[in-house]
């Protein structure tokens, strides 16, 4: 069985909600202190809302906030449904349907990951020194339960200049005694699988509501990612 975590604020919050409504097993983890009426607003579509109180330290950009809240929402599907696709609260997908069902039995899925050498302004260290943007996208993370629990089940205490998305996957990778090695073939190699072309297939459609993009345009340039 499957679930859905919506995870972050509720600045889309109608047209959000209003789009997941349609589907089962579905919980939206937001900050406990969003206003009262959005908060309604999402119940009444029949979505579980889980309020999170914010950690205390943020992390670099904000990482401690979003590991805890997708935490929280996948806690509370735990023992309910055994894969989870989470998604920013801030996406709505097309042909979802389409999407979940192409996606049954993978251990754990990311849209795409950029190849190595993309960005040359950032530079960060983990395990090993980069210089790049090569790390798997986050707006939307399919996976076996126990594996997304794995995977966003810390925090960190200092300002580590590390995005996000890259101490996510290391954290799995350390965790699964996995060779942590942020390049395409290593991840497949450890059954950590990619899906545009699914969406291709499919004609799935991501909207970042935020960015005004859809996603799967960004992705199927192979020149900038794989998948």
């Amino acid at each position: 069985m499957q679930g859905i975590v919506l995870q972050g604020p509720t600045d889309y919050y109608k047209e959000v909600a209003d789009h997941y409504s349609k589907f089962d097993n579905v919980v939206w983890a937001i900050w406990d202190d969003e206003y009262q009426f959005q908060i309604d607003y999402i119940k009444s579509k029949g979505i579980e809302v889980i309020l999170v109180k914010k950690p205390l330290y943020p992390g670099y950009l904000n990482v401690n906030l979003q590991v805890k809240s997708t935490f929280e929402g996948i806690k509370a599907l735990e023992g309910k449904v055994d894969e989870i696709l989470k998604v920013r609260s801030d996406t709505i997908i097309s042909n979802l349907d389409h999407l979940l069902d192409s996606l049954k039995g993978r251990q754990l899925s990311f849209m795409a990951t950029c190849k190595e050498g993309v960005r040359k302004d950032l530079e960060y260290h983990l395990i090993y020194h980069h210089t790049s943007h090569d790390y798997p996208s986050d707006n939307i993370i399919y996976g076996k339960i126990e594996d997304m629990l794995l995977m966003f089940d810390f925090q960190i205490d200092e300002m580590l200049p590390i995005p996000p998305e890259a101490l996510i996957i290391w954290n799995y990778m350390e965790n699964k005694n996995m060779e942590f090695k942020l390049n395409y073939q290593n991840l497949i190699d450890n059954d950590i699988s990619f899906f545009t072309d699914i969406c291709l297939d499919k004609e799935v459609g991501v909207y970042w509501l935020k960015m005004a993009v859809n996603l799967v345009d960004w992705y199927k340039d192979k020149t900038i990612y794989d998948w």
